[in-house]
């Protein structure tokens, strides 16, 4: 049976757990900075997209105003009939 002696000094112990917490600090800032940037840019992105459904919303408010301000001279049918009725008496 093989016997392996391992020996841990306190300031080994104490270098190495420090060094993994110094390592998983910098791994996890790295991953929340990433993420953060990501957020940014979708949030960018929402509000370019925001304000072209509003200049679009505006275009058809000013096109609405415009078709409702035009009229057209239509007779309705109905009362053209009457009339004639009413001149043919």
């Amino acid at each position: 049976m093989l016997n392996v002696e391992f020996t841990l000094s306190i300031l080994s112990l104490i270098a190495i757990v420090a060094g993994s917490l110094i390592m998983g600090y910098v791994l996890r800032s790295r991953q929340l900075q990433k993420k953060q940037s990501k957020i940014a840019e979708l949030r960018k992105e929402i509000v370019y997209n925001h304000a072209q459904i509003l200049e679009l919303q505006k275009e058809y408010v000013t096109l609405e105003k415009t078709m409702n301000g035009t009229i057209a001279p239509v007779l309705p049918l109905k009362a053209a009939n009457t009339e004639k009725k009413e001149a043919a008496l």
